[in-house]
């Protein structure tokens, strides 16, 4: 009997590494996409203030070219979904890549609010297209045992994009906006040539969509899992505009806010891949039952600092906090869901997009007018009521339990000779 299980436990293992070695190329190019994605996105940061001091900007304003790059994934996530049905994850990554150089390298030239917006806003058609094809060409080669470190794995990249985009946007400061931005456009057009001489997704297309989409209306992880996405992409988008110009009234100079957000987005990257790890092990309810009150937390107390420092100090904490506690166990959420009600993975993708979107399209601007009118206070404390109200429907979740712990071992010691190359 020993024999057999042993050597049941070398097929499982030589499966699983298969598995990974199948997988691997895919988290790979998935990974390098999204990190640069995300650092566009978040190269703009730093920059808040210097456009709100030579155009003469408000808060409003602020918060608006905030809004517009999520405002554009909206119809960039549909586009991208019909695309990827129709064409394959590859191409529509492709077609993202191109959309981002040329809004990219045009956005370091402009010198206008309203053109500085529309460029925003095609950025946000191209990040819809990227995430969307990488987004479900990953989930649909990943096992359901071993989803949460896949996706932990990729938001990981995603987020190391957020430390590298503060840095380019500090960089673009002192060199020229001109410059720098055109420089990344080329790096684009190089990804999308790169991307283009990748092997084809060998998923196949999902031509079945239209029927199954009524399942999205009652599917309640697929709700819970999207309202957390949405409330964390409010959070990012009301202290990304929020917090630069608090800084910035503090005295912080221009290398101490794009600091903050290195520093907190490090956080972030370090936490993402344990925490992935352990939404396959314990399920997403106890990470979300922990992030939650921490990140609520944490929230209330960006309020409370009087000096540009301990602002950055809890800052990089606050952003430590939403991009990991509960943001993976939410995606899991919303995979698993549709898995389970036969939604296809590209529709799970664009749901997860636009969700995000929403909530950041939303958060920016609004949480942007309220602090003109309130001070920043009523946004961040109405943030952190939200998310403690949310733990009521994550208390009434339900969902599978994981593998039991000598699957979950038999997995993970069959996949450790590999697991360097997916974290």
């Amino acid at each position: 009997m020993s024999r057999l299980i042993e050597l049941f436990g070398s097929r499982r293992a030589a499966a699983a590494a298969g598995r990974d070695h199948a997988t691997r190329p895919i988290v790979v190019i998935v990974r390098t996409l999204l990190l640069f994605e995300s650092a566009m996105y978040s190269a703009v940061t730093p920059v808040l203030p210097h456009y709100a001091h030579a155009l003469h900007l408000g808060k409003p304003a602020v918060g608006l070219l905030t809004a517009s790059y999520p405002a554009g994934i909206v119809p960039g996530s549909l586009l991208a979904a019909w695309a990827t049905a129709r064409l394959d994850a590859r191409r529509a990554t492709i077609i993202g890549l191109l959309v981002l150089a040329g809004s990219v390298g045009a956005f370091g030239f402009g010198s206008h609010i309203a053109l500085l917006d529309a460029l925003r806003f095609l950025q946000g058609i191209g990040c819809g297209f990227i995430w969307v094809g990488g987004l479900t060409w990953v989930i649909g080669a990943a096992e359901k045992e071993r989803r949460g470190r896949l996706l932990g794995s990729v938001f990981a990249a995603a987020i190391l994009g957020t430390i590298l985009g503060p840095v380019l946007g500090t960089f673009a400061v002192a060199a020229g906006t001109g410059l720098v931005f055109s420089l990344v456009g080329a790096v684009a057009l190089a990804l999308a040539a790169w991307t283009r001489g990748r092997p084809a997704p060998s998923e196949p297309r999902e031509r079945e969509a239209r029927p199954k989409l009524r399942g999205l209306i009652t599917n309640g992880p697929m709700a819970l899992g999207s309202w957390l996405i949405l409330l964390e992409a409010a959070t990012v988008g009301a202290t990304s505009t929020l917090i630069p110009l608090r800084l910035a009234e503090l005295g912080g100079s221009g290398a101490l806010i794009g600091a903050t957000f290195v520093l907190g987005s490090a956080l972030s990257a370090v936490l993402a891949g344990p925490i992935g790890r352990a939404t396959d092990r314990l399920g997403p309810r106890p990470l979300l039952w922990l992030g939650l009150p921490a990140t609520a937390a944490l929230m209330a107390l960006l309020i409370a600092p009087t000096s540009a420092v301990l602002l950055g100090i809890v800052t990089m904490a606050v952003y430590g906090g939403p991009l990991t506690l509960y943001t993976v166990p939410a995606m899991t959420i919303m995979t698993d869901g549709s898995e389970r009600a036969g939604i296809p993975v590209v529709i799970a993708s664009l749901v997860l997009n636009l969700a995000w979107a929403l909530g950041e399209a939303f958060g920016a601007p609004a949480a942007a007018t309220l602090s003109e009118a309130g001070g920043n206070a009523v946004p961040l404390l109405g943030l952190a009521a939200l998310m403690m109200v949310t733990l009521w429907p994550v208390a009434r979740l339900r969902m599978p339990k994981p593998a039991d712990p000598g699957g979950a071992r038999a997995t993970s010691h069959g996949a450790a000779s590999t697991a360097p190359a997916v974290r």
